[in-house]
């Protein structure tokens, strides 16, 4: 049954406050899962089942399929669509609120999912900062959000990218074309790998560098002397010792050097302080 179908038949009709764009086309969704190299003892954490066509594919392929929907409006047609299946669990919750530390004892820990635009931020926080440690996460976003992940030093370079490239390797699986959901969508989306790197994990807390890399976004078009000179007084010292011109502004400095002052700065507050 095509989306629009199940969408009629149980009279759904889609909120554009839960920024619900549906994937349409099962030939996306079987390419995506395609390209995840899923294989039989995968547990796939699913965020935002809709109307469950990603789903679906994954559950072919996988051990287990977890999907979480916030929409309850969902849960007739969903558990309709899934009587019978047995590898794939519904959680009608909000994925923000989720314990991941449940997750811990899942060996082969992977996430997939189409993202609504307007909490794509929060949910690549919560992950980098929650997870127990995963594998792969394979993530859908509007185009221009996801040029933005994975920019260095630009001007679409942001807080986010600086703190997604310093927990893992960003890679292009492909671009999706807007016409593929329902209702169509202003944009086209494109799909993410982010696959972790644990560097830094020991020595950085995700939590904590978030913090410290907005203080030094707080004001874009400032410098980073600027920006950093209310918590750190004789900021201009540390700036030099890691070689960043104090006039500089904080799109123009590189994620290694951001990871080098966090850590210096870090030594002069005080681990146990923090930011």
């Amino acid at each position: 049954m095509k989306t629009s179908e199940w969408l009629k038949k149980y009279d759904i009709r889609l909120k554009k406050g839960l920024g619900q764009n549906f994937l349409s086309n099962s030939t996306v969704s079987h390419e995506i899962v395609k390209k995840s190299e899923i294989d039989e003892n995968d547990v796939i954490i699913e965020i935002g089942t809709g109307n469950g066509i990603l789903t679906e594919e994954i559950a072919k392929k996988a051990k287990k399929v977890i999907t979480f929907e916030i929409d309850e409006r969902l849960k007739t047609l969903l558990e309709e669509r899934f009587e019978g299946s047995k590898n794939v669990e519904i959680h009608f919750e909000d994925f923000l609120n989720t314990d991941l530390s449940k997750f811990k004892d899942i060996p082969k820990l992977k996430y997939i999912a189409n993202i609504p635009y307007y909490i794509s931020s929060k949910i690549l926080e919560k992950i980098f900062e929650e997870s127990p440690k995963f594998e792969y996460a394979i993530f859908m976003f509007q185009k221009e959000f996801g040029q933005r992940l994975m920019a260095k030093s630009k001007k679409s370079y942001s807080p986010l990218s600086i703190f997604v490239q310093t927990y893992c390797t960003v890679e292009r699986i492909m671009d999706v074309s807007k016409n593929n959901f329902i209702p169509i969508p202003k944009v086209d989306s494109v799909i993410l790998k982010f696959n972790p790197v644990y560097k830094y994990v020991e020595e950085i807390d995700p939590k904590d560098f978030m913090k410290f890399v907005h203080i030094c976004f707080s004001k874009r078009r400032k410098t980073i002397k600027n920006n950093l000179k209310e918590i750190i007084p004789d900021t201009e010292k540390y700036l030099t010792e890691v070689q960043i011109d104090p006039s500089s502004r904080p799109e123009d400095i590189p994620i290694e050097t951001y990871i080098q002052l966090y850590k210096k700065l870090l030594g002069r507050r005080g681990a146990n302080k923090g930011f």
